[in-house]
């Protein structure tokens, strides 16, 4: 009778910490990414799974972050150059509410065309349990995560576009690979 209870009351033990460790099991890739709503600049409210069909660039960046302002305008020619081939560039700016003032001009002032949504209120902290700014998910046609890059990455770079090229179906061209290396190969 005392091993059965000390067993079961082992088992429950264990699965309440299993239970409270899948809060902060990362998302890895191969799993749906996990849809949310949030507005963009002009109050409008968009979801992650409006955009399902469409390959999903979703970059998670911050006004006061340097290595984001830094990656930006090679976003920026990514959604200028796949946007055609079913590319959606979505930048969520989890700049708290102190500091969403500082969002429109940071945009205008990059020259930023792609869709950016607001977090001010962290909706997106718990489900995505971000490592930091910047952080990018690809996730495919179906709503799954197919690379997650933690850090800055060159987007104009063709080793950077792997995953995307091969999720759009697309190869890109000699003269779209200069407009991406940012005009960089000549001669």
């Amino acid at each position: 009778m005392i091993v059965l209870v000390g067993a079961a009351i082992l088992a429950v033990v264990f699965g309440i910490v299993w239970m409270q460790s899948a809060q902060y099991e990362l998302l890895t890739v191969g799993k749906p990414a996990p849809d949310f709503a949030l507005t963009d600049l002009n109050d409008k409210p968009q979801r992650l799974s409006d955009f399902r069909g469409k390959v999903v660039f979703l970059n998670f960046w911050a006004t006061w972050c340097k290595p984001c302002r830094e990656e930006m305008p090679s976003m920026e020619v990514l959604h200028k150059n796949f946007e055609k081939d079913g590319l959606v560039v979505l930048a969520v700016s989890i700049d708290r509410v102190t500091t969403t003032k500082d969002i429109p001009p940071f945009i205008k002032g990059m020259n930023l065309t792609f869709p950016v949504l607001i977090d001010s209120w962290g909706k997106t902290d718990k489900p995505y349990k971000r490592m930091g700014v910047p952080e990018t998910f690809i996730i495919d046609q179906q709503g799954v995560i197919r690379e997650i890059v933690i850090g800055p990455r060159d987007w104009t770079r063709l080793d950077s576009l792997q995953v995307l090229t091969t999720l759009l179906n697309v190869t890109p061209k000699a003269a779209d690979a200069q407009s991406l290396d940012g005009g960089a190969r000549k001669g």
